[in-house]
């Protein structure tokens, strides 16, 4: 081998062993971050019925989209104690969507998820739902 090959093959080699240093969750096995950036907590940011907002009454809405398929719902109503809600979910790479799913999978609901925010879109009664909830 040459010189020149083994340099090159050196170079590789550095290249890839600062990446992976840069990189710690790379070290660990795990790129949840990468794979699955969609993984995390959200916290809601707007919340209407009909054209009543329904923010002010709560102190926190989160939701959290866990690696497992998993989501846990948590919310805080202005005096009151923290409820939680929990799911299962799948994520649609190639339609940007999350799908929720509620008591096993009885209740499904697809909601689009682009740049971080996820829009949550449904009717209650005569009135519209909108919930947008951004990745912190």
């Amino acid at each position: 081998m040459s010189k020149k090959e083994i340099r090159v093959k050196t170079s590789i080699v550095a290249g890839i062993a600062a990446l992976l240093m840069a990189l710690p969750s790379w070290r660990t096995g795990t790129l949840p971050e990468i794979s699955k950036p969609y993984l995390g907590v959200y916290e809601c940011k707007s919340a209407t019925l009909g054209s009543q907002e329904l923010l002010k009454d709560f102190s926190l809405i989160t939701l959290e989209l866990q690696k497992d398929g998993k989501y846990l719902l948590s919310y805080t109503e202005k005096g009151n104690k923290k409820h939680e809600v929990t799911g299962e979910y799948m994520y649609d790479s190639e339609k940007n969507t999350l799908t929720f799913y509620a008591d096993g999978k009885a209740f499904k609901r697809e909601f689009p998820l682009e740049k971080g925010v996820l829009t949550v879109f449904f009717r209650l009664g005569d009135k519209n739902v909108k919930l947008q909830f951004e990745q912190k």
